[in-house]
C-alpha cells in the first residue's frame, strides 16, 4: 500500500479508534496516566509500560513501547505543558494499535519491523498548571545542553538507552499563516539542523524525506496549509541536539483550523501523519520521496488572526472617518480565568491581505477611536457590543 493510500485509509477510519472522550482540558497527568495504563492493560502484551522517573513535583514520567523491530523510533509530546494536541493524538495511536494490530496486516507488519517508544507527557508539572515551562519555570526545549531539569535528563537518558534511528518532537504552535498567503497553517514540519552550518548529513536527509512524505500524504486533506520553520541552529533544543547525535529528528507542530477550537481536526491530522510516517520507516518507503516536497514548504507567516472584523467605520473626534478592518487575537481558553473570551486588538487598518480563523462583517458599524486601540485587551463580548454585532 502506498503512503498516500494508507493515509486515506487512516483518515477515513479515524472515528473508529479515536478516544473522543479525551479533550485538551482533560490533558492532565493523572487522566493521561490512567488512560495509558488502561490501554496497556488491555493490550494483551502488545504494549509495554515503564516508569522512567519523576518530575520535580513527583509526577511519574513513563514510556510506552510497541513492536520488536530493529528500526527504533522515539516520539515525545508535551515537553511544553500547555501543548496538548500531540499527547491526545498519541493516545489515539496507542488505542489504534491495540484495536487494529490483530486484524490489520499492515499494522502487524509495521510492529514487526519497528520498535516504537512513546513518552506521551514529558512535562506533567507544566501540564498541571497549563503553562509552557516546568515547575522551575524552565523551558525543557532549551535544556538539552545544560540538562538542569529532571525531565530533560530523563529524555536524554531514554535516548541513550534506546538509540533511536528516528525521533519525533511533537508540539503545538501559535497561530500562523503559510508564508505570505492567507492560508492558516494546520501543521508545520521541519528536520532541524545538526549544527550552525545547517549541514545535511544522512540522518537529517532521512528526516527531510520523512517530512516530505508526511507533507505529500497530508496534502490530500489540507493542500496549501502545511508550513515549515526557519532552520537556524538552536544548540539548547532537543531536536537540533538529537540531529547532531545521529538521529533523524522530525519536528511536528500542531497549528490551527477554522471552527476547530479543541483542535480535533488537527489531532486527527497528527494521527494520520505519524502512523503514515511510522509505516514508511518500517517499509523504507520514505527513501523514495523526493526532497522537493520538503523544500517547497513555505515558512510560517503572520497573515492570519483569530478573528477579523471587516468594514468597520472608525471615527475620530476631528471628524475623520474611514472603513477599516480589525485584527483580533483571542486568549486561549485554557489560559483564561473565566469562560468569557478575551480579545486583544492587534491591528487596525487595511487587512485585505490577512485572513481570520473567523471573519465578521462589520457592516459599516461606527466605532470611535476612543474605544479601540492596538494592544487594547477586553472581553470579546464587550468589543462586539461596541460594534453592535452578534457573534455566537
Amino acid at each position: 500500500m502506498t503512503p498516500n493510500a494508507l493515509a486515506k485509509q487512516i483518515f477515513a477510519g479515524y472515528d473508529e479508534f479515536s478516544l473522543s472522550h479525551l479533550q485538551p482540558s482533560l490533558c492532565k497527568h493523572r487522566i493521561i496516566a490512567d488512560e495509558v495504563g488502561r490501554l496497556v492493560a488491555g493490550s494483551n502484551g502488545l504494549l509495554g509500560l515503564e516508569e522512567l522517573g519523576t518530575s520535580l513535583e513527583g509526577r511519574t514520567i513513563s514510556i510506552v513501547r510497541a513492536g520488536n523491530g530493529t528500526k527504533r523510533i522515539l516520539a515525545w509530546s508535551q515537553m511544553h505543558g500547555d501543548e496538548t494536541t500531540a499527547t491526545l493524538a498519541l493516545c489515539d495511536i496507542l488505542n489504534f494499535l491495540v484495536e487494529s494490530a490483530r486484524d490489520r496486516g499492515w499494522a502487524r507488519s509495521m510492529l514487526h519491523d519497528v520498535t516504537l517508544a512513546v513518552i506521551p507527557m514529558l512535562n506533567p508539572d507544566g501540564a498541571e498548571q497549563v503553562r509552557r515551562e516546568n515547575a522551575t519555570h524552565t523551558d525543557l526545549n532549551r535544556d538539552a545542553a545544560a540538562l538542569a531539569t529532571p525531565e530533560a535528563r530523563i529524555l536524554r537518558e531514554t535516548y541513550r538507552a534506546l538509540k533511536p534511528a528516528f525521533g519525533f518532537n511533537l508540539h503545538d504552535q501559535e497561530l500562523h499563516s503559510v508564508g505570505a498567503t492567507k492560508n492558516v497553517t494546520a501543521l508545520a514540519l521541519m528536520a532541524p539542523p545538526p549544527d550552525e552550518k545547517r549541514s545535511r548529513p544522512i540522518p537529517r536527509l532521512r528526516a527531510m524525506r520523512v517530512c516530505a512524505l508526511m507533507a505529500r500524504a497530508l496534502s490530500q486533506f489540507i493542500d496549501g496549509h502545511i508550513a515549515t520553520y526557519d532552520d537556524s541552529y538552536e544548540a539548547r533544543a532537543f531536536g537540533d541536539r538529537m540531529q547532531s547525535w545521529g538521529t533523524g529528528t522530525i519536528l511536528l507542530e500542531s497549528g490551527h483550523w477554522p471552527q476547530d477550537h479543541e483542535k480535533r481536526f488537527i489531532r486527527k491530522l497528527n494521527v494520520v501523519a505519524l502512523l503514515t510516517a511510522f509505516h514508511a520507516i518500517a517499509t523504507g518507503a520514505y527513501q523514495d520521496v523526493e526532497l522537493e516536497h520538503y523544500h517547497a514548504l513555505k515558512p510560517n507567516g503572520m497573515q492570519v488572526y483569530d478573528l477579523v472584523v471587516r468594514k468597520v467605520k472608525l471615527v475620530h473626534p476631528s471628524g475623520w472617518s474611514f472603513r477599516v478592518d480589525l485584527g483580533i487575537s483571542l486568549e486561549p481558553e485554557e489560559n483564561r480565568r473565566s469562560a468569557a473570551p478575551i480579545a486583544t486588538i492587534k491591528e487596525i487598518g487595511d487587512l485585505h491581505t490577512y485572513a481570520g480563523l473567523q471573519t465578521l462583517d462589520g457592516s459599516a458599524r461606527r466605532i470611535s477611536t476612543a474605544d479601540v486601540a492596538v494592544e487594547r485587551r477586553l472581553p470579546l463580548a464587550d468589543l462586539l457590543d461596541l460594534l453592535q454585532l452578534y457573534h455566537s
